[in-house]
């Protein structure tokens, strides 16, 4: 049996209306290229037919389709499941929303690759607003070239163009990270935007897309509306930053890339400094105080919030923030 090329990470969970269009982009016209390609379905204990559906391309394609059935554990429990499974040199991440076009042709393209990171333009489908967008790639050559933090765009916080959906990874280099992503909580994928730089020096960039990225379908994370949830989301997704960041910290990193990696959590830290006030006062306080002291306090250009947190004590600043949020809810209604 030939080696797998690429592996192919798809969670199921209650996707019943796009799970066929998902795994039915997976197909090859090349039955040697197929072979070379692995597709790990992992069900999240889904309730409905979903895992059914996806079941029967395990049952047409046996030599590259194979499904794993666990409980729910949430979308990055999924993720670490496939990661640990694939056995391909290159690895992909597909939401079972959305799907791929060109498969074959990045196919060909990894064949006669051997570049950490491989870089592709993506589609971001706006259903809302009944158009598509075409994401380009950070700049760089076709040809294998390494990385820096000027291409990766962490400084910026490039996070659409260098998430899963514009890349393949060397699963070499994501291996290692195991577990990488948040459980049971969303935005588990914002890890990406850093962790590849743990290991992966080189990357590549290819011109046409190939992932299609489906937005503002119902119960799509994206449009959750409960900041409380968003927040405990985020503090869960920072707790797994500082994790994956604490076992590696001491890898021989080159200094631009720890350098780039120390930036994009502390950007991170900042972002979601603010929506640590939809937590209850106690866990709000505790942090935040983690949040700024490790992070946000060394940053030079202070917004107003960071500097009535830096002025006040903290229950009186909390309460001024929350009768803040309270009065722009009226206005917003």
């Amino acid at each position: 049996m030939e080696e797998k090329l690429l592996s192919i990470v798809v969670p199921v969970y209650k996707v019943e209306p796009y799970i066929d269009k998902c795994l039915s982009s997976l197909v090859l016209e090349n039955p040697s290229l197929m072979n070379r390609l692995e597709v790990i379905i992992v069900n999240d204990g889904t309730p409905d037919n979903s895992a059914e559906m996806s079941r029967a391309y395990v049952k047409r394609y046996p030599a590259t389709f194979r499904q794993i059935d666990k409980e729910n554990g949430g979308h990055g429990s999924a993720w670490n499941v496939g990661l640990k499974e694939a056995k391909g040199k290159y690895l992909r991440f597909l939401d079972s929303d959305d799907w791929f076009t060109d498969l074959d042709r990045l196919m060909e393209d990894l064949k006669g690759c051997d570049a950490d990171i491989v870089f592709n333009p993506f589609i971001k489908e706006l259903v809302y607003e009944g158009r598509t967008e075409t994401v380009p790639v950070p700049p760089g050559p076709s040809s294998i070239t390494r990385i820096d933090p000027s291409v990766w765009g962490t400084f910026r916080w490039g996070y659409f163009n260098v998430n899963f959906w514009g890349v393949t990874y060397k699963t070499a280099i994501l291996k290692p990270l195991y577990p990488l992503f948040a459980e049971k909580t969303m935005y588990d994928d914002f890890i990406l935007t850093w962790a590849p730089l743990v290991y992966g020096r080189t990357y590549a960039t290819l011109d046409y897309p190939v992932y299609h990225y489906l937005i503002g379908r119902p119960g799509q994370s994206m449009s959750a509306t409960q900041q409380r949830k968003g927040a405990i989301s985020y503090a869960k997704c920072f707790e797994q930053y500082e994790s994956v960041w604490n076992r590696v910290a001491d890898n021989p990193i080159p200094q631009d890339l720890s350098d780039c990696i120390r930036v994009a959590i502390a950007t991170y830290a900042r972002f979601i400094f603010v929506y640590m006030l939809y937590l209850p006062y106690e866990e709000a306080k505790k942090r935040m105080a983690h949040l700024w002291d490790r992070y946000v306090k060394n940053i030079e250009s202070k917004s107003k919030l960071e500097k009535r947190y830096a002025a006040f004590p903290f229950f009186l600043f909390f309460a001024t923030e929350q009768f803040r949020i309270r009065v722009l809810k009226r206005l917003v209604k």
